[in-house]
């Protein structure tokens, strides 16, 4: 059986009962006929031949009624090879051209019924089935009669025009009815799959063990949602393995960081032994704080949030970020007009967004420059830009920047998910990050969150 090339599994179902009652009203329709008393498929064809007799019909040079076949009474006879036909006219005068026995057959029914006012059959041996009607045309009122006939493609027309009235009053509405129903009805039988494409939509790591749902799934589909559920619930028992084991392995070595930076700072090293090693301890802080970080995201700890103070905290910031940056022979600036900018949200979290992206602008910006932090406040958002003078960023690898441990260039020192930890930090608070080109080259990124309330005193 042939399959529609749909890709929607509701359109194929449509189509496939629409092709099988298609089939089965076309069937119904052409086994009418023999619904009818009467009536057969022969009748059908007689009533083409007298269509193509009338348009053959002429006078001779006497004045008589003639049959001059027409090339397409011709094709239709020549596909017929038994069909004879015979035409008189009103006063029983038999038309050039008929056939003699059926020619014979007109004059004994005009002797004995001179108007045959409606078509009847005779049943002769020899001829089979003989067809007698009685039209009027141009040339007056005639008799037809027709012999020998047979049902073919070509009387298709014909079987529409004498059925036209019955078809279209019993099988019009029910195919109407049918084409506009069958649709609204698979729509409405498939609602649950609707359901759980929305639920399935829905899924992520921070909801990777919410099930699909299975209420009202036809027999034929739950056992494939209900496999579905158990690998989703068999990937969350991995997945929250994953993550106990990083936050406690990140929460064991905060400590020991902290100690080996306190330790180098007593330790007497040349400036470039201290700078290198306090570059590589801050790196090593840094990573433990991104994945401190990812493992409370992972969790929407939307619980820790408190009342805080954004200006506050970037001040804090950058001091703490001010020494590697200037050991790294860069420096950095804090630019704002505000005085508080008081806002709800992870204090922890909020911190490792400014040290993520100051420490992507200090990878970026060249010896000797100037990192610009600026916090502004305009229609209910903070808004925090960090802007370097470097490289820049292509704009065909912007979309990848987010991506955890994405790194264009792999020989440069980096884990690739700070940028990564600063786009969930920003999303879990509500908030949007974007990334612009810094006016003279570079990059900045710009980050919106929705404050609470702002005192907008200028110094």
């Amino acid at each position: 059986m042939w399959v529609p090339r749909f890709t929607s599994l509701r359109m194929r179902i449509t189509a496939l009962l629409l092709g099988v009652q298609v089939t089965c009203v076309l069937l119904i329709v052409f086994l009418h006929p023999f619904f009818i008393p009467d009536s057969s498929y022969t009748d059908i064809a007689d009533i083409t031949t007298e269509t193509l007799i009338q348009k053959s019909l002429t006078r001779n040079v006497s004045g008589e009624l003639a049959i001059t076949p027409s090339p397409a009474l011709l094709r239709y006879a020549s596909s017929r090879p038994s069909l004879t036909y015979a035409v008189s006219d009103s006063k029983g005068h038999i038309a050039d051209g008929s056939d003699h026995y059926l020619s014979e057959i007109l004059t004994q029914i005009a002797s004995v019924q001179p108007d045959v006012s409606q078509g009847f059959i005779v049943s002769r041996t020899g001829k089979g089935q003989i067809y007698i009607d009685s039209v009027s045309t141009e040339f007056g009122k005639i008799s037809i009669a027709t012999a020998g006939n047979s049902f073919g493609v070509s009387d298709l027309s014909s079987f529409f025009l004498l059925f036209r009235p019955e078809l279209f009053a019993i099988y019009g509405p029910l195919f109407i009815g049918m084409i506009i129903s069958l649709p609204l009805l698979i729509v409405w039988a498939l609602r649950p799959l609707s359901l759980v494409k929305r639920a399935a939509a829905s899924i992520d790591l921070h909801h990777i063990d919410h099930p699909l749902p299975t209420d009202k799934l036809p027999n034929e589909l739950r056992p494939a949602v209900e496999a579905i559920n158990a690998a989703l619930e068999r990937i969350s028992v991995g997945w929250q393995q994953q993550h106990f084991f990083m936050a406690n392995a990140a929460h064991e070595l905060r400590t020991p960081v902290a100690i080996l930076q306190a330790r180098l700072d007593l330790i007497k090293l040349d400036n470039d032994s201290r700078m290198n090693l306090g570059r590589d301890v801050h790196r090593l802080r840094l990573l433990v704080d991104q994945l401190l970080t990812i493992a409370r995201l992972d969790h929407q700890q939307t619980a820790s949030f408190t009342t805080l103070d954004l200006v506050d905290l970037l001040q804090e910031v950058i001091a703490d970020c001010a020494p590697y940056v200037l050991r790294s022979g860069r420096s950095i600036d804090l630019q704002t007009r505000m005085t508080q900018c008081v806002l709800t949200g992870d204090r922890e979290a909020l911190r490792s967004l400014i040290m993520n992206l100051v420490d992507n602008a200090t990878k970026a910006e060249p010896q000797g420059s100037t990192i610009n932090v600026m916090l502004e406040y305009t229609s209910g958002l903070a808004i925090i830009t960090v802007a370097d003078h470097g490289p820049g960023i292509e704009v065909e690898d912007r979309h990848h920047i987010y991506e955890p441990f994405w790194r264009k260039d792999h020989h440069k020192p980096g884990t690739g998910l700070g940028l990564a930890t600063a786009r969930d930090i920003v999303t879990l608070h509500g908030g949007n990050i974007q990334i612009h080109e810094t006016p003279g080259g570079g990059s900045t990124f710009r980050v919106e969150l929705p404050v609470g309330s702002t005192d907008q005193e200028y110094q």
